[in-house]
């Protein structure tokens, strides 16, 4: 008997185990819903069920990240645009103007 054998044996238990329950389950359901509409939001699902979906969407993660991975290295960096006259930019002088006693002052700098 080899490994596989042994694992492929435990997983028809589990199966059968699981199987056995769901019945035991959805039977008590039925009875404590006897005559009611099952809620809308009523799942039922097994372990292994839970485990494989999660194990797909893991698989499916990384499989979204090594295509993103393949892209950015097979497609050239990105460069921004320049402007054909950021060269001749002119500066514009910015107009000093003198204290003169119209001027009010600052409400930060009032001493009261």
């Amino acid at each position: 008997m080899t490994r596989d054998d042994d694992t492929r044996r435990a997983e028809s238990a589990q199966a059968e185990a699981e199987t056995e329950a769901m019945a035991q389950l959805r039977h008590a359901l039925s009875a404590r819903f006897r005559g009611r509409p099952l809620p809308p939001d009523l799942v039922v699902t097994t372990r292994t069920d839970i485990e494989n979906r999660e194990f797909k969407a893991y698989a499916a993660g990384w499989r979204d990240r090594v295509e993103h991975e393949e892209r950015r290295r097979t497609q050239p960096p990105p460069q921004a645009p320049v402007h054909p006259r950021a060269t001749d930019a002119t500066v514009l002088p910015f107009p000093h103007s003198s204290t003169s006693s119209s001027a009010r002052p600052h409400p930060h700098d009032d001493p009261s």
